[in-house]
């Protein structure tokens, strides 16, 4: 695991003193230290902090590049090239946007990032190095944009297994931090399987020197979460995913339950999911949580649970979940789900006039029998329908469970068919009043 910095770099301003550019050396400080870090870049004194390992400098070809070399070879008493720094200084002055070919190559910056090794390892002897200068347009329009994409994207492409990432979003233009942090967002989501973590999103507040006498660096990690929170609640409540969203709670009990949630939505056990919902439901009601996002966001994590919680009926639970599958386009389970509800809402049916009959597999197989062998031949339509529409169901279901190597349509038709066929299960088995007649027409030690 590497420790990396990813910063932002400017164009400084003209010492009035000398016709350079220069950050003016500034007194930074942390909240939970009494030391103060002088210097003209953040970047150092979040080194400095965190002892990273390497440091990601992203700016402008007319970024001042030939500071940055000035400043950390003669922080870790490095041999200077006052040519190579001449040289540096003068492609980002004659730079201008109307002509590409004065564009800053980052191979030129070769130097540079050996520099910034040299520094890192200076204060910190362990520091695996590896630094890098990368060169990225003003985002001044689409093209310019998607040039900045394909950059930080390369960037991604540096980032190791368990890496944890810093981002400084102090200097450069507004858009460019701001476009580092939506990248890095991305770069996450995309590279989730390494597990690229976010360690401190900083930003050195310059506008209130006048005012402190220093420039704090404030850690805004705690906003970063807000997105996190957001994709979690979205997960949960789309996809009953809530491996995220157990990933922000800190009580280890209510990781737990969301986590085995979220396990049982995805194997679909019934039995389990009922329980497990209405406990998660009477958690988020009774939840008083600190965590500000939590509070907003429980509204909506309730709008998930409420829809199943307090559902006795094994069938209906099944039919629920069936329309929940549907809605989010997971049709396999929603198949699964809407045949398995109509056998069970007529196994309760013959179980409320014999307490006696098992819920068992035993007992669904003969209810399979009566819709396969007797409901879909019987004379009188409101039984042959349910025998029929059971059968359409479980052909499809049955052709789910072989990855649709035995069909007879395209799946097209079954994913459109997918809400009329729930429409007429509701119809047709939870509203029919005919279910009543099956235990005296067809008698149970008789299937």
């Amino acid at each position: 695991m590497a420790k990396v910095l990813i910063s932002s770099l400017g164009t400084g301003r003209l010492n009035k003193n000398s016709p350079t550019r220069e950050y003016e050396p500034t007194k930074y400080k942390f909240e939970d230290e009494d030391k103060f870090y002088e210097t003209p870049f953040v970047a150092s004194a979040l080194s400095k902090r965190l002892q990273v390992d390497k440091l990601f400098l992203v700016g402008t070809s007319k970024s001042m590049w030939e500071e940055v070399y000035n400043y950390f070879t003669h922080a870790a008493d490095l041999p200077f090239d006052e040519e190579y720094w001449a040289e540096l200084g003068k492609k980002a002055d004659l730079y201008h946007i109307s002509d590409p070919k004065l564009k800053m190559e980052e191979a030129e910056l070769e130097e540079v990032s050996k520099k910034i090794d040299g520094y890192l390892k200076y204060i910190n002897p362990s520091a695996s190095g590896g630094s890098n200068c990368f060169i990225i347009d003003y985002g001044l329009n689409e093209r310019e944009l998607w040039h900045n994409f394909d950059v930080f994207m390369q960037i991604g492409e540096l980032l190791k297994p368990d890496d944890e990432i810093y981002l400084d979003i102090t200097h450069a233009f507004r858009s460019i931090p701001l476009f580092n942090y939506l990248m890095l967002d991305l770069v996450g989501i995309l590279r989730s399987n390494n597990k690229i973590r976010l360690g401190g999103l900083y930003y050195g507040m310059l506008d209130v020197i006048g005012e402190l006498g220093y420039a704090p660096i404030v850690d805004l990690s705690p906003l970063y979460k807000i997105t996190l929170w957001s994709r979690a609640a979205y997960d949960f409540i789309n996809f009953g995913n809530g491996y995220l969203l157990a990933g922000l709670f800190e009580d280890e009990k209510v990781k737990e339950n969301i986590r085995d949630f979220s396990d049982i939505v995805n194997i679909n056990y019934i039995d389990d999911f009922k329980k497990k919902v209405d406990s998660l439901n009477s958690y988020l009601v009774k939840n008083k949580s600190d965590e500000p996002v939590l509070r907003y966001m429980t509204p909506f994590l309730l709008s998930f649970t409420d829809r199943f919680k307090g559902i006795g009926s094994t069938g209906r639970l099944q039919l629920s979940l069936a329309k929940w599958y549907f809605e989010n386009k997971r049709f396999a389970q929603g198949y699964i789900c809407l045949a398995e509800s109509i056998i069970s809402r007529i196994l309760e049916e013959y179980r409320e006039r014999n307490g006696r009959i098992r819920w068992a597999q035993s007992s669904r197989e003969k209810i399979k029998n009566l819709l396969y062998n007797s409901l879909q031949y019987h004379h009188l339509s409101e039984y042959s329908k349910i025998g029929l529409l059971y059968c359409e169901i479980s052909r499809i279901r049955n052709t789910i469970a072989h990855a649709g190597f035995v069909r007879n349509r395209k799946f097209q038709e079954d994913i459109k068919a997918a809400q009329i066929y729930f429409n007429n299960v509701e119809k047709w088995i939870f509203n029919n009043p005919v279910l009543k007649n099956l235990p005296d027409l067809y008698p149970f030690d008789k299937l």
